[in-house]
């Protein structure tokens, strides 16, 4: 059946390619449409419970978090202020907040100036006034706008929800001229940090690491063809259907309206990565039918056939491997999977019907520049890396047992490493150091204690009653008692608001509704059915078992909370978001590692139906994503909403090494070749070192990135492709050789 597929793709090969430019054209319109998302909330599926209550926040009580502005005297030159108590920069602090106070989207502004309004009726005219009043405030409302140094001030402001990429990017952009327009004293740094500007800068990253990631993985990928085809033209016959796959796979993106986020920023160079490896193999095939005398329709039909068969089988536990991402609750990976097998899909699709074009067209065409046809020659075929084959062939023939116990040395060793491995979902965690948000956040954390937010939703018939404003009282004294353990410096709620009106919590209903009215602001629904116990600190720098254990630690007071029969408490907001995020990662990681390896292990069976021979073609694979795991533990590789999926894609990637081996070697067998081992390695070897190397060279391209999850990413997937590869070579033919090397044996006899 695929010689008969073969032969009309190489007789229909320009109509095959004329459909491809159509769809290239459909695909450049397609391009236009793509968006970026950096959302968590697009990241959690809808119907969880954090998720409603984080948008109830939003949409009940304005929540759309803070902007932090921090105001940092950064030097010492002269003619410049030395400390942030100098009545320029107060006026500078007044003058930004009257700016940010006209946008729609900002609730209220609060800094260092609103003390000197509140206190002087104006604004402090020398440094005596501004000492003054600071020295009249309490050491822990001073402590929470001003540093010990007097060298840094924060501006705090509540802003309405903002969501989408077009509105991050507005409201950055216009807080950030209002900041540059205030024209802040010389030596005075002002930077903002906080949910906006991280979202802002993690957009701005994505946008640029799909950019420069493609582009060096395609230059990594074409030197090295470059080098192995010694020819700039043979360069490009395997470079043509990649272009034509990875251009249809993000146009198709824009216009099925896949977005660009952390997850799916990778698949430009994961693409060039994976889907060069179909048009090598091809090539290659082809230039070895080539050199066997067979002319250029044969030699391309045999090479679609015989190198169709394992390429089959490839593509679909590859797929196999993709399409357990699916099965993933977290939406990331839901369109990760989609976006990864069709643009595997169209890799290879691409690669069978644009190759053989491709590669007679530049046959024919040096033809009439020579006047003949010449046979090539490549450097996989030839040379070192032929001779190299040769000899790993012939090592792991005559020794394979030896070889096995080198794999299960290295196989502890990982295991080791597996037990190590952590997970982190932060946002904040995704930005490397050094980022200007990144530095201003952990400013204000080692200033000012940390602004990090958890909010406790509360709902009854009536928050005004007061047994459950004396509950959300008490519930806010025993969080305060731990805050040695829970990092929270600071809580408010519509308790703090009663008790600051009367001094304490009075039996009468109409006093507490009456204290809630005058307070502008109050964290209480319009039917005073919800409401809210926000709770500050630092959360966000710590490690991630800290973090986990503190957000554990408010899930389990809310749930023994001492509240009146009805009511519910239960821990919300964009930090405790993060922790649900966390614990959905590991339980992906477990349910697609498992069903990914399951469904690839199922099709291996179906397509050879030898349990033997899969059992060498797998056993690679298992050691590939096992020794990926073992690095990341011991690099200190957490896993993350991105990487939760890794295992599975290292498994549907590592078998196609196994794979080709194990076809060509049953090729040789059967076709009653005495040294199948050494012809299978020595055959396929060069195109699956080629095939990896540019698949773990588009994987590393992801480090030229600056999101760190985007280097992490690059970095496992490289190092699986690298492990799964060793160990195919190695593996492989030790089982082959110790399966069927008597057998060879007595038929060589």
């Amino acid at each position: 059946m695929l010689k008969r597929i073969a032969r009309v793709i190489v007789e229909y090969r320009a109509a095959f390619a004329l459909v491809a430019v159509f769809l290239l054209i459909v695909s450049f319109y397609g391009i236009q449409k793509l968006k970026f998302e950096s959302d968590m909330t697009k990241q959690l599926p809808e119907d969880v419970e954090a998720v409603k209550d984080y948008i109830e926040i939003q949409n009940t009580f304005q929540g759309g978090g803070s902007t932090l502005i921090i105001v940092k005297v950064e030097s010492i030159e002269e003619g410049g202020v030395y400390d942030i108590r100098d009545p320029r920069v107060i006026e500078s602090l007044y003058n930004l907040e009257q700016r940010l106070r006209e946008h729609e989207y900002v609730s209220d502004v609060m800094s260092l100036a609103d003390i000197y309004i509140g206190t002087l009726g104006r604004l402090p005219k020398n440094e005596e006034e501004v000492r003054f009043v600071l020295n009249m405030l309490p050491e822990d409302a001073k402590a929470g706008l001003i540093s010990s140094d007097y060298r840094t001030t924060m501006m705090i402001v509540e802003m309405t929800p903002v969501s989408g990429s077009q509105a991050v990017t507005r409201v950055y952009e216009e807080i950030q001229r209002d900041i540059d327009e205030t024209n802040f004293p010389k030596n005075v740094e002002v930077v903002q940090t906080g949910n906006v500007g991280i979202t802002y800068r993690i957009l701005k990253m994505l946008q640029n690491d799909l950019n420069r990631t493609m582009t060096i993985a395609f230059l990594f990928v074409a030197a090295l063809l470059l080098y192995f085809y010694k020819s700039p033209l043979k360069a490009l016959i395997p470079l043509t259907p990649l272009v034509f796959g990875l251009v249809m796979t993000l146009g198709f993106m824009g216009l099925l309206g896949i977005p660009i986020d952390m997850a799916t920023a990778v698949i430009g160079a994961v693409i060039i990565g994976m889907g060069i490896d179909y048009g090598v193999h091809i090539t290659n095939r082809y230039y070895e039918e080539r050199l066997r005398g067979r002319p250029l329709e044969e030699a391309a039909e045999e090479a679609i056939a015989e190198t169709g068969k394992a390429l089959l089988g490839a593509a679909l536990t590859t797929i196999a491997g993709f399409a357990a991402l699916g099965l993933s609750i977290l939406p990331s990976l839901q369109r990760l999977s989609v976006t990864l097998i069709m643009g595997l899909s169209l890799a290879a699709v691409n690669a069978v019907v644009i190759t053989p074009a491709v590669i007679m067209l530049e046959e024919d065409i040096m033809k009439r520049l020579r006047g003949h046809y010449e046979v090539p020659e490549i450097r996989a075929h030839s040379g070192i890396v032929a001779r190299a084959f040769k000899t790993l062939g012939e090592k792991v023939r005559d020794h394979p047992k030896g070889a096995l116990a080198v794999m299960l040395v290295l196989t502890l060793i990982f295991a080791y490493g597996a037990t190590l491995v952590t997970t982190e979902v932060r946002l904040e965690k995704m930005i490397p150091s050094g980022i200007p948000e990144i530095e201003a956040l952990r400013d204000v954390r080692y200033e000012f204690g940390g602004q990090d937010e958890v909010d406790f939703i509360v709902r009854a018939d009536d928050v005004r009653n007061p047994a459950v404003v004396r509950s959300i009282y008490r519930f806010e004294r025993e969080l305060m008692a731990d805050s040695y353990y829970n990092n929270v410096f600071e809580t408010s709620s519509i308790a703090d608001t009663v008790v600051a009106k009367y001094g304490y919590i009075p039996e009468d209903r109409e006093k507490i509704k009456a204290a809630l009215e005058e307070a502008q602001g109050a964290p209480v629904s319009d039917d005073y059915s919800t409401t809210l116990i926000q709770v500050k600190g630092n959360f966000g720098g710590v490690n991630p078992d800290d973090f986990g254990r503190i957000m554990c630690y408010f899930e389990e007071q809310a749930r023994s909370a001492d509240f009146p029969p009805g009511v519910e408490i239960r821990p919300a907001g964009g930090s405790y978001l993060s922790h649900i995020l966390g614990r959905y990662t590991d339980e992906d990681l477990s349910r697609v590692s498992t069903y990914g390896t399951l469904f690839v292990v199922i099709i291996v069976f179906i397509l050879f139906r030898r349990p033997l021979v899969s059992i060498a073609m797998i056993l690679p694979m298992f050691l590939g994503a096992l020794w990926t795991v073992g690095y990341m533990g011991l690099a200190g590789i957490p896993f993350n909403q991105t990487l939760a999926g890794v295992i599975s894609m290292i498994v549907g990637l590592g078998v196609d090494y196994g794979m080709h081996l194990t076809h060509r070697f049953l090729e040789e067998f059967e076709e009653g070749n005495p040294h199948p081992i050494v012809t299978a390695v020595e055959g396929v070897g060069p195109g699956i070192l080629v095939g990896a190397l540019t698949t773990a060279g588009g994987f590393l391209a992801l480090l030229a990135g600056e999101i760190t999850v985007i280097h992490d990413f690059g970095k496992t997937l490289a190092v699986g492709i690298f492990a799964s590869m060793f160990a195919a070579f190695i593996v492989t033919p030790a089982l082959l050789q110790i399966f069927y090397g008597k057998k060879v044996r007595r038929d060589k006899e």
